[in-house]
């Protein structure tokens, strides 16, 4: 206890150096956070270079709970949170980001394969254009206010992954491209494939995201084949009833983005 207590003080000054609102973890919150984070991101990752970089942004993850804290005015409540509590620290589901039902339920575009990429260009990624969000292709979706996630890195799913860099604008404000890596490391019994950032990405209310990927033509010209399924690492933070959802397209029209659970916004 005494360490995570700690490691909130810390948190607390980060927050005031970013001039970010946040409303401190009690120690029942600090405990559920403590524990919730060793047996998801500790214990259950079998590969210790994955669980090190959890444990390097331990700081961050428990920065998000705070934010999520003052943001939702609720208590922090574990995996299975009571009735309109927040649910965290989380993985990061596809669907709260607008991608999909998963990682790889990635929109295809060509001849229905699912996460299929044009070779040469920068393609959108995270975007309002998706099919489970229904906006416009290459505008940026909107955090809503019962959601908070702060990303610490990304990965491939893919059994041979492709892509060369990742780009995010923030706000509006280009980042930085991060080149990734992934295909030097894509040989059999290799660690998998993550790119890990200096400093945590965090996506609060009303923070708008767009990302884009970049593949090179040296896997062809065509978008034959060319496959790869990128998700992100790091943690969530969600209010209860956006929990509930299993599905987050249920019959026809959409139920996770908009209003109902303000979890993500097409703009």
């Amino acid at each position: 206890m005494a360490d995570i207590q700690a490691m909130q003080t810390d948190a607390r000054s980060l927050a005031d150096d970013l001039g970010i609102v946040t409303r401190d973890l009690t120690d029942k919150e600090l405990t559920r956070f403590g524990r919730s984070f060793e047996r998801q991101f500790v214990f259950a990752l079998p590969e210790r270079p994955l669980v090190d970089i959890y444990l390097r942004h331990q700081k961050e993850a428990l920065l998000g709970g705070m934010i999520a804290k003052g943001q939702m005015e609720n208590e922090v409540d574990d995996e299975q949170p009571g009735a309109n509590k927040i649910g965290g620290p989380l993985a990061i589901r596809a669907c709260w980001l607008g991608i999909g039902d998963d990682w790889e339920d990635l929109d295809s575009i060509y001849a229905g394969v699912q996460g299929t990429w044009t070779t040469g260009a920068p393609q959108d990624w995270i975007h309002a254009g998706t099919t489970l969000m229904g906006g416009t292709t290459g505008n940026a979706v909107r955090i809503g206010e019962n959601a908070v996630h702060v990303v610490f890195g990304l990965g491939s799913l893919h059994a041979s992954p492709k892509i060369e860099s990742t780009q995010f604008t923030l706000d509006g404000k280009q980042k930085p491209i991060l080149e990734t890596f992934f295909t030097q490391k894509s040989l059999p019994g290799a660690v998998r494939c993550i790119k890990e950032l200096d400093n945590a990405y965090i996506f609060k209310r009303d923070t708008t995201v767009h990302a884009h990927v970049f593949i090179s033509r040296a896997f062809g010209t065509t978008v034959t084949n060319v496959t790869d399924y990128p998700y992100l690492v790091g943690v969530s933070y969600i209010k209860e009833p956006a929990l509930r959802l299993q599905d987050p397209v249920t019959g026809v029209g959409r139920v996770l983005p908009g209003t109902t659970y303000e979890i993500v916004h097409t703009t």
